[in-house]
């Protein structure tokens, strides 16, 4: 996150860059430049071919210049931390993932195997209810 744009600048006149586009106020947060203002066209450093870059703010203080590199370093740790934890979930999902896999597969076993005993055990029992003699009486 090198730069913002900046909404209370209500009292700097709208610039327009060579280009003619609308030159916002942004401020800077990077370590070089922490908490200055400056004004760049939307096309500067791309492909736009438009290098307009002006400075609005003088040099801060040194020690809004610490505080801000301080904070800078905070957020950039709590990211690390942010991006740490969301590889740590991904990877406990894949596990979730498999374990549930897993579960249906031992699940489909377990109930072809509980058909096969069933058909075993029917096909046992219709064995032997047809070797038993079969007694008619007629009338």
């Amino acid at each position: 996150m090198s730069s913002s744009s900046i909404g209370s600048t209500q009292w700097l006149r709208e610039m327009r860059c060579w280009c003619g586009e609308v030159a916002p106020v942004k401020m800077s947060w990077s370590n070089a430049n922490p908490g200055k203002r400056y004004r760049a066209c939307p096309h500067y450093g791309g492909n736009g071919n438009c290098w307009y870059f002006e400075l609005i703010d003088s040099d801060v203080t040194e020690r809004v210049s610490r505080v801000i590199r301080g904070l800078l370093k905070k957020l950039d740790k709590k990211d690390n931390e942010i991006e740490r934890l969301q590889t740590a979930i991904e990877k406990q999902n894949g596990v979730v993932k498999k374990m549930k896999l897993e579960s249906k597969l031992q699940f489909l076993f377990g109930f072809a195997v509980g058909i096969v005993v069933g058909l075993l055990c029917l096909k046992a029992w219709v064995n032997t209810y047809e070797q038993t003699p079969k007694v008619f009486k007629l009338n």
